[in-house]
């Protein structure tokens, strides 16, 4: 491997002991003709997570909590690296095999214009099975393997939905040239840092590249209850309204179908699974429970007359309840 440092890879931590060790494991064990250095920015993990850490050849920032934000602790990462290309990785993402860090990189030497390159998702063994469907969607959504905007009235007649989905880009693993997001810098906002960044670069004219073949092991239990769910998806229905501005009638008209569609996949998909019957019937019981939370939360997200006290009572992101103040 040429010693000559190409690649900054730069790992967020905080608190992920059971993973964190797995994944710098992986990262170390990249083949790949050029050198890369690993920087960790850690925002308040436990004793044990820095030892851990510690036993590799990193570079290890450490700011408190308070200091975090999705979008300006990833440009501090661009500030303090050397390299060309930036690679994101969160420190509970795992690369599944030897491949993942130069198939993330090599778009780049192919197509011109590329903003940002992100790796696919894999769930995770212990993932719940509506976590594991939802990554499975994602998957559908990155259908479309290369992006950007062909025609800028095509664009702009896109529905929300349509324009959700295009404008998708996360993260968790991507790789970005360092002399565009030194122009280009991630918005300080709380949540969708990597949205509002896809947007404004495909408006531009650049390429956002999703590479199936860089993959990362990557899943959260974000199904634990019926409240948690409506505020996360409240909350990603004011970002939509942030950055794509509003949700039209019959968009919202069409969320009543997509949760019965959803139910029905979930209970097909849950009756498959090879695990013993009251496992099947609990998530098959609770997944309607489920769905109908993330349209409640879409349904008042997109809502543009709620009282201001409910929307900071409802919203978990700092930004948008600033915003709507």
């Amino acid at each position: 491997m040429n010693n000559i440092i190409k690649i900054s890879i730069v790992i967020l931590t905080k608190n992920q002991e059971n993973m964190i060790e797995e994944t710098l494991k992986a990262v170390f064990c990249q083949e790949i003709s050029c050198g890369f250095e690993v920087i960790i920015i850690d925002s308040g993990s436990n004793s044990r997570v820095l030892e851990i850490i510690r036993k590799y050849p990193v570079v290890l920032i450490q700011i408190s909590p308070e200091e975090f934000g999705h979008g300006k602790t990833r440009n501090l990462g661009m500030c303090l690296s050397k390299g060309e290309y930036l690679v994101f990785l969160n420190g509970d993402a795992t690369p599944k095999d030897k491949h993942w860090l130069n198939n993330l990189i090599r778009p780049f030497l192919i197509y011109e214009d590329v903003a940002g390159v992100c790796s696919r998702l894999c769930p995770r063994q212990d993932c719940n099975p509506l976590g594991v469907l939802d990554i499975l969607r994602n998957d559908r959504i990155f259908s479309e393997r290369i992006k950007h905007i062909k025609t800028f009235a095509e664009y702009k007649n896109k529905d929300v939905e349509e324009k959700r989905r295009f404008i998708s880009f996360h993260t968790i693993s991507c790789a970005i040239k360092k002399d565009l997001l030194l122009k280009n810098p991630f918005a300080d906002i709380e949540f969708g840092e990597d949205l509002e960044w896809s947007q404004r670069m495909l408006e531009k004219g650049y390429k956002i590249i999703f590479e199936s073949s860089s993959e990362v092991i990557h899943s959260h239990d974000l199904h634990k209850s019926f409240i948690g769910t409506m505020k996360r998806y409240f909350d990603d229905a004011r970002l939509n309204h942030l950055l794509l501005k509003r949700w039209t009638f019959s968009a919202l008209l069409k969320l009543p179908l997509i949760f019965i569609f959803k139910s029905i996949k979930d209970m097909i998909y849950i009756s498959h699974l090879k695990r013993n019957l009251s496992y099947k019937l609990s998530w098959i019981l609770y997944s309607p429970i489920i769905r109908m939370a993330e349209l409640l939360g879409i349904f008042l997200g997109a809502s543009l007359y709620l009282p201001a006290i409910f929307t900071k009572k409802m919203s978990l992101v700092e930004e948008i309840k600033h915003k709507d103040s």
